[in-house]
Order: C-alpha cells, then structure tokens, then sequence
C-alpha cells in the first residue's frame, strides 16, 4: 500500500490540512498495519489496492474520531466502557461500517474487527 495514498484520502475525509494530518501519521500507519493483517488478498490487483488504502484511511478516521469525541459522557476502565449520547454513533463509526460492509471479499470480518479497542 501506498502510505502517500492513504494519507491524501485521510486529510480528504478528516478535512485536516497537512500540517494537521502530520500529526496523526501514526495513527495513520497503525491503521495501515491492522487493514494488512486483516486483509483476506495477500496479492491484491490495482482495483483491490485503491480499495484497501481507502479502508485505511476510514479506518485511521475512526481512530481519529474516537481520539477526538467530545460528546464521551461517561468512561469505564475495568471492561472498557465508552457511552455517549448518540449511542457511540460518530462520523468515523458510520463510515467505517459502511466501507466494510462493502469490501468483505477484501478484509475478514469474522474477527475482532468490529469490537477492537485501541
């Protein structure tokens, strides 16, 4: 994959300028990590590599989104629990169930994909 791509995508759908997304490079490359081993194509073709990078970067959004929510009303650290308002329903959660509702022949769904915690 190519980290250049999906930071473009990143800064497209996070709305950051540069010197902002700089600043989540990790984030960025952490997302890069978990999209590849949950990848199901260990030889993606150019279609299925433009696929991937794009589910990088809405992944990495939802890491940005989960960093960056204000609205958290209550946080439980013994099993980890997050509430708020909306039912934990940020811009970065929709968009990523939407993106990988639609590339399961790309990545594996089946594992703790949905309910990791970072």
């Amino acid at each position: 994959m190519n980290i250049a791509n999906v930071t473009s995508r990143f800064a497209m759908i996070s709305g950051l300028d540069g010197n902002e997304v700089y600043k989540w490079r990790t984030l960025i490359d952490d997302a890069c990590v978990y999209i590849e081993t949950h990848s199901k194509t260990k030889n993606p073709d150019e279609n299925e590599i433009k696929r991937l990078e794009m589910l990088c970067a809405v992944y990495a959004f939802r890491l940005y989104c989960m960093c960056n929510d204000e609205n958290i009303t209550s946080f439980t650290a013994g099993d980890v629990k997050i509430t708020s308002p909306d039912g934990g329903k940020n811009k970065g959660e929709i968009l990523w169930k939407e993106y990988v509702g639609k590339s399961g022949d790309l990545i594996d769904t089946q594992s703790f994909l949905f309910v990791r915690v970072i």
